[in-house]
């Protein structure tokens, strides 16, 4: 998504400020002071550019009252990110400041529906105070809420009350003349209006409050001198805490910072490494916010440690983050951190094999060739997904030379490191340090680190049930057997509270989440707006499945599904695009087929086709939006368009499977009988095509580890042998989550073996990174800059674009073909073949009809 230029109560603002007694001072102007602009009589402010910072430091800047330094905002430099332009918000009152990116601080006008807006309600005695048109149909006001009761608010067009608007439904979305707007927050409040979806938000801007030093956050918080215990119990007052033995009753305390029912007790002594444990009714249960655990305990003994995370550091202390300037330029990798390297072909030590330090170890080969982080370098992918590395239940305690293996979905300690993954994983400091330098050392490499994470359920339900039945909804949706209700308040606060300690406590860049269906979208909204309130310069990727476990719903309409996403467009929120993974390859888990294997049987296959490659664009105003309509996007950002990932059939397993004859499978999708496809050139060759369209698509390109040389997960590779799909009674290769590590391990001599598959992902990774029209930032910029075509002359298999986007250096033309060769007619001018099915390619002075190869992406080019 981009931020557009902002303009503040008229054109001329940015440009020539009004003298002013608050003044700018910081990196963009060698700390001179520059008088701000007064928008009203507590609001000032200004616009600036900054680069990398001075000689003493980073980007970053205060506010000076008088010009002079007797006083200035904030105690300590207020830090940005570099290279980049802010529009910068200071209210008097409150010392608030606000940074809000933008493209750049030139004056420039600003597209809005309504010609005024204003806000009136209890928190202003129901006055007309003026919004402010911040950003492209986006207007902005700073309100200071107490919490009454029976507070509320609306909003007025002309400040009479003739054109007003509220909320009937209480989803966000404003209704003409509607009902009050209730509200119980307290503090500060951006509220902002987007007068075209008529989406309203509001954002603490100040999250904590005065009792924040003695409620940061619940947990053990930890202080050389003391550790302060707390925990939320809305049931039961009988709670204590056993710390080395000893036990503590922990007292109700005032609700605080927006936790409520919380018990809270200080232990005196410096605690670092003690072992804890809560008791509620006298019952153990486990810290929901702890930071460390002894592996092994299960939930019987639910024994956390307190922790000082200051000296876990990462080794060699924290570098920079990777740039990312627009989420849309991401290629996600999906990588399980023991397949990654487990196997002796990684050539990674033999100690850090299947660890965290072993997914970031350099150097390392398969005859030759780059294998681990070195091969993700080469590959050309911005960031790695990683399956959950927090502590889950399955294998815990079990000593590396047992076998045991799972992808990691049943939860146990969401903010703990798994130990299975660490080389000491009793040396808590260290554990905690192998983490964070893995992450590091992503980072030093120029990668990203997303963390899949698992809120939607619990291993069981001893997890949460001693501490509060509250935790989990009356029904199961996940299908494990329990899901946990973020629509209670303080459970979705404990899940945003997580999402922020991974964020700062370990430099995690962005999370994927299971099941993201199962939660309400008003509550992910929430999540989103903390995280990119608590983090603006970070550009987080925030993505899930927008689907639950097979579940019937009675909260179905309140629920992320694509027909609700639009809704998070402000919060930086997507979903995987499931409905374009199903038009390409066909069904996830049996042979039917799709269009890249030229099935066009399905009457929308090819307008699927024709959708996904315009980012699956959402239209308001489309008759056919609902629940499950394919065109659910806002922003490209919101669809990561994907053909494979770690569920179901991997994409050779896939295609393999489905060019086979004689398949039989049982209603486990286990695999009874086939004959192995009869040319494997040609699978390959779909392979090639599936992954093109992905990564020529408008959104953000995703990639499961090893499609990129054809891996799969059968038994010791043996595909043409049909007990080597399947494991167990229902398991196997569809479904590898506790298949052993013959299953599901990498094994690097496929890098070898399919060289010509991994050039081709390789080139149109970089394809799609060297061509800023593939991945275009807005969905107005699709609609101007990308014709897409159909041509009926080819019956559905020729699907076109032609992307003429300013931003990139070229023109493109973009042709998937699932037929036949096929002629064609090349838009005007000369054009140069730069990718095909083979991959890269450079020849130039193409015109008039040409000839684009079947089951293939081609694209060409043509200078500006």
């Amino acid at each position: 998504m981009r931020t557009l230029p902002t303009l503040i109560a008229g054109a001329a603002l940015l440009s020539t400020p009004a003298l002013a007694d608050w003044h700018f001072r910081g990196t963009p102007n060698q700390w001179n002071a520059a008088a701000m602009t007064q928008i009203a009589a507590t609001h000032y402010q200004t616009c600036q550019t900054f680069q990398q910072g001075d000689a003493t430091g980073g980007p970053r800047f205060k506010i000076d009252r008088y010009g002079d330094w007797q006083e200035s905002y904030p105690a300590s430099d207020y830090t940005v990110a570099g290279d980049q332009s802010y529009r910068i918000d200071f209210y008097t009152d409150s010392q608030t400041i606000l940074t809000t990116p933008v493209a750049s601080c030139d004056s420039q006008s600003l597209a809005q529906n309504f010609p005024a807006l204003h806000f009136r309600g209890t928190a202003n005695q129901w006055a007309a105070e003026a919004m402010t048109l911040v950003d492209d149909h986006t207007w902005s006001q700073l309100v200071h809420f107490d919490g009454q009761a029976n507070q509320r608010f609306k909003f007025d067009l002309t400040g009479d009350w003739s054109q007003n608007y509220g909320d009937n439904q209480n989803d966000g979305v404003l209704d003409a003349s509607g009902d009050d707007i209730d509200t119980q927050v307290s503090g500060e409040y951006q509220v902002t209006v987007n007068d075209q979806t008529l989406h309203y938000t509001l954002t603490p801007v100040n999250p904590c409050t005065s009792d924040c030093t003695t409620l940061p956050t619940l947990g053990a918080h930890y202080q050389p001198d003391q550790t302060t215990f707390s925990i939320w119990s809305p049931d039961h007052s009988d709670v204590t805490v056993t710390v080395n033995g000893l036990e503590y009753p922990l007292s109700k305390i005032s609700d605080a910072n927006g936790y409520t029912d919380i018990y809270q007790v200080d232990v005196s002594g410096d605690l670092h490494l003690a072992e804890y444990t809560f008791k509620i009714n006298g019952i153990p249960v486990r810290d929901p916010y702890g930071k460390m655990a002894t592996p092994g305990t299960g939930d019987s003994e639910a024994i956390n440690i307190v922790m000082d995370m200051s000296r876990t550091g990462p080794a060699g202390g924290w570098a920079e983050r990777p740039a990312l300037v627009n989420r849309e330029d991401a290629v996600i990798y999906e990588v399980h951190v023991r397949d990654f390297t487990i196997d002796a072909s990684a050539g990674v030590s033999a100690d850090k094999r299947g660890k965290f330090l072993g997914m970031v170890e350099s150097g390392t080969r398969y005859n030759g060739l780059k294998t681990g982080i070195d091969h993700l370098v080469d590959l050309g992918i911005t960031h790695v997904q990683l399956l959950p590395v927090y502590d889950f239940a399955t294998c815990d305690g079990l000593p590396d030379s047992d076998p045991c293996y799972n992808w990691g979905y049943d939860p146990r300690n969401y903010n703990v490191p798994e130990e299975r993954y660490s080389q000491v994983p009793t040396d808590y400091e260290a554990r905690a340090s192998e983490f964070k330098t893995m992450v590091n050392e992503f980072h030093k490499a120029g990668i990203r680190v997303i963390m899949d994470v698992v809120y939607n359920h619990t291993y069981a339900k001893e997890m949460f049930e001693n501490i509060s039945n509250s935790y989990y909804t009356p029904t199961d949706l996940s299908g494990t057997g329990n899901s946990i209700d973020a629509d209670l308040p303080m459970v979705s606060r404990m899940i945003q509270d997580s999402l922020a300690y991974w964020v700062d406590e370990y430099g995690i860049d962005g999370f994927r989440f299971d099941l993201i269906g199962i939660f309400s979208y008003q509550e992910v909204e929430k999540w989103g707006r903390a995280l990119n309130q608590q983090f603006p310069d970070r550009n987080l990727l925030l993505y899930g499945e927008p689907w639950n476990g097979y579940a019937s719903d009675p909260k179905e309409a309140q629920r992320v599904r694509y027909g609700t996403t639009h809704h998070m467009v402000q919060e930086h929120v997507g979903v995987f695009n499931g409905a374009y993974r199903e038009a390409l390859k066909g069904s996830n888990d049996d042979t039917r087929t799709g269009y890249m294997f030229n099935n066009l049987d399905s009457a929308d296959a090819g307008w699927s086709v024709y959708d996904g490659m315009r980012g699956s664009a959402y239209d308001p105003n489309d008759s056919r939006n609902s629940t499950w309509f394919r065109n659910f996007a806002a922003d490209p950002e919101q669809s990561i368009n994907y053909i494979s990932a770690h569920d179901n059939f991997g994409l050779w397993d896939k295609v393999y499977l489905s060019l086979s004859g004689n398949v039989v499978q049982n209603s486990s999708h286990q695999i009874l009988s086939l004959t192995p496809p009869e040319s494997l050139d040609y699978a390959k060759r779909v392979v090639n095509f599936g992954m093109g369209m992905v990564l020529t698509s408008q959104g953000i390109g995703f990639v499961h580890a090893g499609d990129e040389f054809l891996r799969t997960k059968t038994d010791n590779e043996q595909m043409s042998d049909p007990d080597a799909w399947n494991f167990g009674a229902h398991g196997g290769t569809h479904n590898t989550y506790n298949a052993p590590d013959s299953f599901n391990s990498i094994k690097w001599q496929r890098r070898a073996d399919n060289a010509a598959t991994y050039d081709y992902f390789k080139a149109l990774i970089a394809l799609r990174r060297n061509h800023a029209g593939l991945r275009m930032t807005s969905n107005q910029d699709i609609a101007n800059y990308l014709s897409v075509s159909r041509p009926a002359e080819f019956g559905g298999q020729l699907v076109t674009g032609l992307i003429t986007y300013p931003q990139d250096t070229h023109q493109l033309f973009v042709v998937y073909n699932s037929g036949n060769n096929q002629t064609i007619s090349l838009p005007a001018g000369d054009w140069t073949l730069v990718a095909d099915a083979s991959g890269a390619r450079h020849q130039t002075g193409l015109s008039g009809s040409v000839v684009v190869e079947g089951t293939a992406v081609t694209v060409f080019t043509q200078p500006r």
